[in-house]
């Protein structure tokens, strides 16, 4: 009888074994592609109107994770973008947000920011460097680049710097994105990277296309009585921009431009137009030619992140019909970059994942005229009241440093001179905070660096705090309720949409894969964003990332 026990439990364990059996194909290159501010409802809610060749192959032919979520606070890009590639969370990477304060320099500072670096290749002269060196892990990227002795060739493009930089980690061979600030709209890098740009970037920037571009009209693309999946062309929740008198189509960018232009905004115009998801397209696809990725027996890397979305979304908002225009278009543009690496690369030869780095909430205007939870939060009112509490409590002094986003820093020299230590002020801080209204929890740095939580809410706060740079309070709101930079503006005037919290409005997010080895069909199991470096570890036959948390995608891997 132990025999046969024995004999079915390794017979069990032996199918197991084969049914996870890594039989992937080495593929040549692999492709990150992160929307940025893509909910994971898109996929679907403008499904009928994608064409066959974008969003709707990638369902056809890949795996698609429905349930896929940002385990952390806060959910925005530097953070996600980070996680993504380093398979982490802030906790051990140390992104833990677009800026914050450093306390040793008195300053906010921002995700990529390093004086010892310079911008390569803009028209003109620009001091304000930007480097990964703030990131305390090695990414995927990182990993490839060693693991192949540094053959593997990594390249990163976004529109923003910190969507190019951060997937490319320390190791990338470049980082390019779009230089809004000098005329007339190149793609740049930094001297972390190279010394100049080479002659293949130089020849498309000399081409101008952002300044061509910036001179068209943005219409829909089909007529506009069709785009019944969002709200009226003319709406309140909608500012209007340019000059404009109304947030309504078509947008004469030539014209508005101008106002732009006197702001010194100019070249930034084009990231709330499609055409700047095709700009990025079309530098992608000529990387991939130029710098022959995927040419050879080594697996290249090509990170593409698409920043139009977000500045949209936060413009207009996800009920717009400029976010569905903006995302029927992106479709066309997966289209011919999907065809694109067929060709240059080989259908079947490369690897891809689509995904982004946070949703968005609906706008609270909107949510709020339909009866649900919408509110704002007022962090620098908040602030003065804290601290006029404190000052009852302990006496006159200042108290809060700063507020930047969810976290609060206490100023170390008042407590010190009243004769107190930090842990007692960030708890009466906490205790104070609790009985705001819109507040639903608030941690002190100190119980983040001496209690483990294991679930909810605590656990994802816990996942984004990192002690050298977070705050001594992390605060978190209810459900509904947005930090607006505005102290005196009412909810029913909100334009727009933020994102940052850690509800599923703002956490839940699409990854699909695509390509060689990867399986066809669908999981409804609840993954993370920090789970794709490590499959991709796996699946390369690679190290992991330094400080990977992440769990691989089993299911790609089952047979």
């Amino acid at each position: 009888m132990k025999k046969l026990f024995y004999f079915f439990l390794f017979s069990l364990l032996g199918f197991t074994f084969k049914s996870v059996a890594q039989t992937n194909p080495k593929p040549k290159l692999v492709v990150g592609i992160v929307i940025d501010q893509m909910r994971a409802d898109y996929l679907y809610k403008y499904q009928s109107r994608y064409g066959e060749d974008g969003f709707k192959r990638l369902l056809r032919e890949g795996f698609n994770f429905k349930n896929t979520n940002v385990n952390y606070i806060p959910s925005e890009t530097a953070p996600g973008h980070a996680s993504i590639y380093t398979g982490t969370t802030p906790a051990y990477h140390g992104i833990i947000g677009n800026s914050w304060y450093d306390r040793q320099t008195a300053s906010i500072v921002g995700t990529v920011s390093d004086t010892d670096e310079q911008i390569v290749g803009s028209v003109a002269e620009n001091p304000y460097g930007v480097s990964p060196k703030n990131m305390m892990s090695s990414t995927i990227t990182d990993e490839l680049k060693l693991a192949s002795n540094f053959k593997a060739k990594v390249i990163s493009i976004s529109i923003k710097d910190r969507g190019a930089i951060l997937p490319g980690g320390k190791t990338a061979d470049a980082a390019y994105w779009h230089d809004w600030e000098s005329s007339p709209g190149y793609f740049v890098s930094s001297s972390f990277y190279m010394k100049k740009v080479p002659n293949w970037v130089r020849k498309f920037n000399t081409q101008e296309k952002s300044n061509t571009y910036l001179n068209e009209t943005w219409t829909t693309l089909y007529p506009i009585d069709t785009y019944t999946a969002s709200a009226a062309d003319d709406n309140t929740f909608e500012p209007s921009i340019g000059g404009k008198s109304s947030p309504t189509f078509p947008y004469h960018l030539k014209s508005m431009r101008k106002q732009y232009k006197a702001k010194g905004k100019e070249f930034q115009l084009l990231w709330i137009s499609p055409k700047g998801n095709t700009l990025l397209t079309e530098f992608a696809i000529l990387a991939l030619q130029e710098e022959k990725m995927g040419m050879d027996d080594e697996t290249d890397f090509l990170n593409i992140s698409y920043s139009v979305p977000d500045v949209v979304g936060h413009t207009f908002g996800p009920q717009s019909v400029e976010m569905e225009d903006v995302f029927l278009r992106l479709d066309q543009d997966l289209a011919v970059l999907f065809a694109a690496l067929d060709t240059k690369v080989g259908k079947g030869k490369y690897t891809l994942f689509l995904t982004a780095d946070h949703g968005a909430i609906q706008n609270v205007s909107l949510l709020k005229e339909n009866k649900l939870d919408a509110a704002i939060a007022r962090t620098i009112a908040d602030a003065r009241q804290l601290e006029a509490f404190l000052d009852k409590k302990y006496g006159n002094g200042s108290w809060v440093k700063m507020v930047n986003g969810n976290n609060l820093y206490l100023k170390k020299s008042t407590i010190d001179e009243n004769k107190l230590t930090i842990p007692v002020v960030q708890k009466e801080a906490v205790n104070f905070l609790m009985t705001l209204p819109e507040v639903s929890l608030a941690l002190t740095a100190n119980d983040l660096q001496t209690q483990v939580y294991e679930e909810g809410i605590r656990k994802i706060i816990q996942n984004g705090y990192y002690a050298k740079r977070s705050g001594d309070v992390l605060v978190t709101y209810t459900s509904g309720t947005i930090i607006h930079p505005n102290t005196t503006i009412a909810v029913e005037k909100v334009n727009g949409t933020v994102h940052g919290s850690g509800y599923s409005y703002d956490t839940q997010v699409p990854m699909v894969w695509m390509g060689a080895g990867i399986p066809k069909g669908e999981s409804v199991r609840a993954v993370n964003l920090i789970d794709i470096a490590p499959s991709l570890s796996m699946f390369l036959n690679i190290p992991l990332p330094s400080a990977s948390q992440g769990k691989p995608l089993i299911e790609l891997f089952e047979k």
